[in-house]
């Protein structure tokens, strides 16, 4: 089979979908399957033997046709797989032509709000529609900007369209996004649900530091870093280090927030770092936290515990049902608020006994999350893709 993946960009940036296609990539080469990539940002970090074509993203519509379709021709696959939604606009012009499937990441392919919650975190199950311009001022689910909700609006508007699309296949990491698809009118048989991986930790092996909390994550609201740092705040008796691998436009704000609560000197904001960096850091930690705020739908950080060995502290929501098990491999917390979770915090922290057994519940799920179960169930989705395509 020759599968064709088309992205932004071909390398580790800005969190995990980009991650899951550079490593979809190797690890389909590694199988001997002939596997391309189309971006149109950055240099490649795939390997060299990868054929991979670079089109350029500041395009007219019909520049970037043009050129996507010559390099589909080029590749000739048997099956196109885009993590994009930014070439949606040359969607008519191959899609009816060739075997396609679409990995949508996250729910603002549905939701002009990007996350389908209101600033009061409540989560929305209403399908996109006109009514959702009036609840963006109603129940504050967009931004402050009427015409940044209206230019969302619209995008969402676009991508709603690929339900149309008679046979193209639209995965899912999870039965959460699986389930806000089928609220929005898609078809349950041309749903798959392809949870995502952790890679194996590897030959690292290094003893836990007492107290250390990581969390790789984007710096940004809804990762919910800020009441993590404000609950953290709240436990002065025990020890405690936390780290946050990653950047974005919060670091600064955060970095602000730990000196007002007098914790600067036990937070770390070391910036985005390659995922060999952030592995030195899990096998390190005593216990992992994901305090997102917004309904996730999937949560790498959580798997990544797992194949470490690490218990986690999460907020309920979402996916996380899907990879925590609570009171076996964690805690989830059901109460959004940094009290809540500094309770779950201090549970843990001053506990190395049980983080210890945890951490051996984690590995003993960690199987269903590897890399190779997730290969093995995104080719039978790519064959069920290429099944339903007419030769």
């Amino acid at each position: 089979m020759r599968v064709l993946l088309i992205n932004d960009v071909a390398k580790y940036l800005n969190g995990g979908a980009n991650r899951v296609v550079v490593e979809t990539l190797e690890g389909l080469h590694r199988r001997g399957v002939a596997v391309g990539c189309i971006y149109q940002s950055f240099d490649s970090e795939v390997s060299r033997e990868i054929w991979t074509r670079k089109v350029p993203h500041r395009l007219s519509p019909a520049e970037l046709r043009t050129q996507m379709l010559a390099a589909i021709a080029d590749f000739r696959p048997d099956v196109i797989q885009s993590h994009t939604g930014q070439v949606m606009s040359s969607y008519p012009h191959w899609v009816p032509q060739h075997a396609c499937c679409q990995f949508i990441h996250d729910e603002s392919w549905y939701c002009s709000g990007g996350n389908r919650v209101s600033r009061g975190l409540v989560h929305c199950q209403r399908p996109h529609g006109v009514a959702c311009l009036a609840w963006h001022v109603l129940k504050g689910c967009g931004g402050r900007s009427p015409k940044g909700n209206f230019l969302r609006w619209q995008q969402a508007e676009k991508r709603t369209a690929l339900r149309e699309f008679p046979r193209l296949r639209v995965q899912v990491a999870s039965a959460f996004m699986a389930r806000g698809l089928v609220e929005n009118g898609y078809p349950t048989d041309r749903l798959d649900v392809v949870p995502l991986y952790a890679a194996a930790p590897g030959s690292i092996s290094l003893p836990p530091e007492r107290g250390l909390i990581v969390l790789p994550s984007r710096l940004v609201y809804h990762k919910g870093v800020h009441v993590l740092i404000d609950a953290l705040s709240q436990i002065r008796d025990l020890p405690w280090r936390l780290v946050v691998p990653g950047d974005g436009p919060e670091k600064m704000a955060l970095q602000d927030q730990a000196r007002r609560l007098g914790v600067a000197e036990r937070v770390e904001l070391p910036g985005e770092l390659h995922p060999d960096l952030v592995a030195g850091w899990y096998a390190r930690a005593q216990l992992v936290a994901f305090p997102v705020l917004r309904e996730e739908p999937f949560g790498l950080v959580g798997t990544e515990a797992l194949a470490y060995g690490k218990p986690i502290v999460a907020f309920a929501g979402g996916a996380v049902d899907e990879w925590l098990w609570p009171g076996e491999t964690g805690i989830k917390v059901e109460s959004k608020t940094a009290t809540a979770l500094a309770g779950a915090l201090r549970e843990l922290l001053g506990n190395p006994e049980r983080c210890a057994a945890m951490g051996a519940a984690a590995r003993r799920r960690y199987p269903q999350f590897t890399h190779e179960a997730f290969l093995d169930r995104l080719m039978e989705s790519l064959e069920r893709t290429r099944a339903a395509q007419p030769r």
